[in-house]
């Protein structure tokens, strides 16, 4: 993993914990905490969501414009990453902003399912990596009109996660 990816993703998270002033980047990270949690949390509760997660940017340089393509060297470089990370830390489960994300990501061995909620469902890949299973939620990206409503992806993330966050 690229240190100045990781150095100026974490500088984002921290000013968005602990100096939210409603910009619109910020809006991003609002729309996806109270996705996981299923509404509002306090300050307390933010620091303790974002303090039980590992936030990662997938691509390890910085895009040249919204909705451009990285190319094969960046794409490269990034799964090299993600598997590094994925060794490092073995998640529980992945949540992935955005479809066109998710369908960049490599498809090592695994299997790919459904979740289905009413009428509704989202894609699931499942990793294997190093002999744990590694399940990854594609949801649509927090900054979307459709990603921002998450009350809907809160259910979601319930039946994803398996237990909740916080209480009601």
């Amino acid at each position: 993993m690229r240190p100045e990816c990781f150095s100026q993703t974490q500088d984002v998270i921290e000013e968005f914990v602990n100096d939210y002033r409603g910009e619109s980047y910020q809006q991003t990270f609002l729309c996806f905490e109270r996705a996981l949690a299923g509404r509002e949390l306090t300050q307390n509760e933010r620091e303790m969501l974002w303090n039980s997660v590992v936030f990662y940017n997938y691509f390890q340089a910085t895009a040249t414009g919204a909705r451009v393509a990285p190319d094969f060297e960046a794409i490269q470089v990034s799964e090299e990453a993600f598997h590094e990370l994925l060794e490092l830390y073995q998640p529980d489960a992945i949540i992935v902003w955005g479809s066109r994300l998710y369908d960049l990501l490599p498809a090592w061995e695994g299997t790919e399912s459904s979740l289905t909620i009413g009428a509704d469902s989202a894609r699931v890949w499942h990793y294997k990596v190093n002999g744990k299973e590694i399940p990854s939620l594609c949801v649509h990206h927090p900054s979307s009109p459709s990603g921002k409503c998450w009350p809907y992806w809160h259910e979601f993330h319930k039946v994803f996660i398996g237990v909740p966050l916080f209480k009601d």
